[in-house]
């Protein structure tokens, strides 16, 4: 089963999230699901008002994602502020220039720093682990499959085996639901 935060740790690691790239960079990786090599090198010419061309180096090709309105105003505000900046240092907008430009170790770095302060286990400090909410709660919210697919580049083979394996209580809670469905037979 892949590491992934519960609903109580989502919203600690929101609310402690400080700064507006970091805030971005984490609200991305939960709400769009990519990998971390996608998300850290984006060029500005790959955003659109509605979805990313993100590059998928796994299929080698762009893969394009969606993003909620949410994300996509503090992309905005990121953005705004950004060109900001460069106005005032006399730099001109360029569409080659990137989003996020870091390495993966330091996106992994900003994450692991956040989980700490919202007080999330150190095993699940790792940028997968956004990935992998991103899936889990889309799952749970009945996103179809094929959606997935198309947002996170992942097959339909590795979406079920890492991702939809019922847990426990899931489990359970089907078995309940059964036994009333037959108890209901049996007095009908």
């Amino acid at each position: 089963m892949k590491d992934y935060l519960t609903k109580d740790e989502v919203k600690r690691l929101l609310v402690s999230v400080k700064g507006r790239r970091d805030n971005l960079l984490i609200r991305m990786g939960l709400a769009v699901g990519p990998r971390v090599s996608e998300i850290i090198d984006i060029p500005l010419k790959n955003i659109e008002p509605d979805r990313l061309k993100l590059w998928d180096e796994k299929k080698d090709c762009y893969r394009d994602v969606v993003i909620d309105l949410e994300t996509r105003e503090l992309l905005d505000k990121y953005l705004k502020r950004a060109w900001v900046q460069r106005q005032r240092k006399g730099q001109k907008a360029d569409k080659h220039q990137r989003l996020f430009f870091m390495s993966a170790k330091t996106a992994n770095r900003i994450v692991k720093h956040w989980f700490k302060i919202a007080g999330i286990p150190d095993e699940k400090a790792h940028w997968h682990t956004l990935r992998h909410t991103y899936v889990y709660q889309s799952l749970e919210a009945g996103v179809p499959i094929s959606h997935l697919c198309a947002q996170t580049g992942d097959s339909v083979t590795v979406l079920i085996q890492d991702y939809a394996t019922p847990t426990i209580d899931s489990r359970l809670e089907i078995m309940e639901k059964r036994g009333r469905y037959w108890e209901s037979r049996r007095e009908g």
